[in-house]
């Protein structure tokens, strides 16, 4: 008989199976978690747009130098997120971080399974998944979270992300890995355990081949 599984509800938002006990033979293909703002869609892009339109400010990402940005240009939390989702109505607006980013994912699914892992708020899900399959990016799954901290909970192997605040906690799971996808917001990110920084996908597939190599 296989591990009893323990069934919890992570905010209302998704039912994880933990099993009791960890399984004594680790599985040789990774289970990778990929995040959708930042990384996958340069949804910051038609944030500055609408902000600048807004509030009459001249925003480029560049100037996005932390995750709480909003602060020093006067702009309040709950403007920063309703502006954010707002920019996800009109999703077809929003370009990926890199051009032919289905292809630079594709590149990664022999190494592992891929899926998409994003905190979205529950009312641009959709719009969300409406992107993904607009930019024909294939993935296992499409998961969504209440909260970036939800993540860390859900055992993945290869976390592939851009929140500076995510790494520490990444970096402290024994079998975990962290991949920083480089963005202004996360440059003073310190050098820390099982973080690995990469500045464009086509640096991921050999940083994942390596992560494969010392799991066996």
């Amino acid at each position: 008989m296989g591990p009893v599984a323990l069934i919890l509800k992570v905010k209302g938002s998704l039912q994880i199976a933990i099993p009791d006990r960890l399984p004594t033979v680790r599985s040789k293909r990774l289970k990778i978690a990929v995040d959708l703002d930042g990384v996958l869609a340069e949804s910051m892009l038609v944030w500055c747009e609408r902000v600048n339109k807004e509030f009459g400010t001249q925003l480029k990402i560049e100037d996005l130098d932390s995750w709480a940005s909003w602060r020093k240009f006067g702009i309040s939390k709950d403007d920063f997120y309703r502006i954010l989702d707002e920019s996800w109505e009109d999703w077809k607006q929003i370009p990926p971080t890199e051009l032919g980013i289905a292809n630079k994912v594709a590149a990664i699914s022999t190494l592992g399974e891929i899926d998409i892992v994003t905190g979205r708020s529950r009312m641009t899900e959709m719009a969300a998944k409406s992107w993904v399959e607009h930019q024909k990016i294939r993935c296992h799954r499409f998961v969504r979270v209440s909260g970036w901290r939800d993540k860390v909970g859900l055992g993945y192997d290869v976390y592939i992300d851009d929140a500076p605040d995510l790494m520490p906690l990444i970096s402290r799971i024994p079998l975990a890995r962290a991949i920083l996808y480089d963005r202004p917001w996360n440059r003073n990110v310190p050098d820390m355990p099982k973080v690995l920084r990469v500045k464009s996908w086509k640096e991921i597939p050999g940083i994942l081949k390596r992560i494969s190599r010392d799991r066996i």
